[in-house]
């Protein structure tokens, strides 16, 4: 059995990206989570933890967590993600009373439309409150966001996850799957390309990889848009690659060692939710 201590602080960055894509090179039957240490854990990295956690039991014969701090605890529990690694928490819950979680939810292709559980538990909390035509072009491209894992990742479940966070007037959220790659797709229209480039073209306008003929290619580029005018940024973790594009447009681009896999879009935007437009 391997002994794994998180780090103290599970933000989206490259550090905490690369810290679960290593857990994807152990060779142990079982790995020992202890997550006594952790003091912070960013509700938008649950749904890609949840996804490597869900490749590492194709391998493993079991993940044992313990000595979870109080704190993170509740954590887990207000966001209703406890339950997924515990039994005991199976009828535990906590209550939002502050309305800044976004539950951890499994998006299924054949039950209830991406985009109305997007809507519920984003806008019906007040978790937003820009103007009319770009909350309702947000939703929906997130809402397509979602549904792109089903045809695109030829999957029939994604994860959902986020919080916002009102001291910073950050919402940060992710969608997360375990199908087909974007390097994967992206190569089979054009084989030439470097993973890298496979990143930056699905961004443009006018690209995409379905494979009927069909017109499409907007969606990514203009949610990458409308999150550049709320100064967020979009990470990417698809197989073997990290991408993210930040505030001004600046690219970051990092090959991992580990093929995760799946695809987990991590969206960050800034606003105060308290001050309406």
């Amino acid at each position: 059995m391997k002994n794994l201590k998180f780090p103290k602080n599970i933000k989206n960055n490259l550090e905490t990206i690369i810290f679960f894509n290593d857990l994807l090179s152990d060779k142990n039957k079982e790995i020992y989570y202890s997550m006594k240490e952790i003091e912070f854990f960013e509700a938008s990295i649950v749904p890609y933890f949840h996804s490597i956690n869900m490749q590492l039991y194709k391998t493993h014969e079991n993940i044992f967590y313990d000595n979870i701090n109080t704190e993170i605890e509740a954590f887990f529990l207000k966001n209703k993600y406890a339950k997924n690694f515990n039994k005991k928490y199976l009828d535990l819950s906590l209550e939002d009373k502050h309305k800044t979680y976004i539950e951890f939810t499994t998006m299924e292709k054949d039950a209830e439309d991406a985009f109305y559980i997007i809507e519920r538990n984003v806008k019906n909390k007040n978790l937003i409150n820009f103007n009319d035509n770009i909350q309702s072009s947000f939703i929906s491209l997130v809402g397509e966001l979602a549904n792109n894992s089903y045809e695109h990742g030829n999957i029939d479940k994604a994860y959902f996850c986020g919080q916002y966070f009102p001291r910073i007037s950050k919402l940060s959220f992710s969608i997360s799957n375990l199908g087909n790659t974007i390097v994967e797709n992206v190569k089979q229209k054009n084989s030439n390309f470097l993973n890298q480039k496979c990143l930056e073209w699905i961004f443009e306008l006018g690209t995409t990889t379905r494979k009927d003929g069909t017109s499409g290619g907007q969606g990514l580029y203009e949610l990458r848009n409308i999150v550049h005018k709320l100064k967020g940024n979009i990470t990417v973790i698809s197989g073997n690659d990290y991408y993210n594009i930040d505030k001004n447009n600046n690219i970051k681009y990092q090959f991992l060692e580990n093929k995760y896999a799946g695809t987990t879009f991590i969206i960050d935007i800034y606003y105060n939710r308290e001050v309406k437009l």
